[in-house]
């Protein structure tokens, strides 16, 4: 019985730093430079509108998904930020939509974020 309370423990605490790793060296140097809206009369900058450390936080809480996961499950919004960051010591470019989706891209490479528990940031 203490065996598996031992393990139960371990387990738990590798998941835990497991996340904080990912967390705190995956995104660095997160800067807003543009907006851009393909429908300015149903999507305008206040639907989206991060600052850079906002958008940090965005993409702290938010989930890698596959491109389809967001093509099925998640709402396209025609207005985006965009910016650059640091990601996994690459410097990247990056968007936002007013949608909590996003999506880093370096170099040829594309990776996909949602984040359900970001309703505060687009308030």
């Amino acid at each position: 019985m203490k065996c598996k309370g031992i393990i139960f423990s371990a387990v738990f605490y590798v998941a835990s730093c497991a996340e904080i790793t990912f967390k705190n060296t995956g995104i660095t140097d997160v800067y807003v430079t543009d907006f851009n809206s393909d429908d300015i009369a149903k999507c305008r900058p206040s639907d989206v509108d991060l600052t850079h450390d906002e958008a940090r936080e965005f993409f702290l809480r938010a989930r890698q998904v596959d491109y389809k996961v967001i093509h099925d499950h998640y709402n396209f919004a025609p207005c985006y930020i965009e910016g650059t960051l640091n990601f996994k010591s690459k410097s990247c470019d990056w968007v936002i939509r007013a949608g909590a989706t996003g999506h880093i891209s370096c170099g040829k490479g594309e990776t996909y974020f949602v984040c359900d528990i970001c309703e505060d940031l687009f308030e």
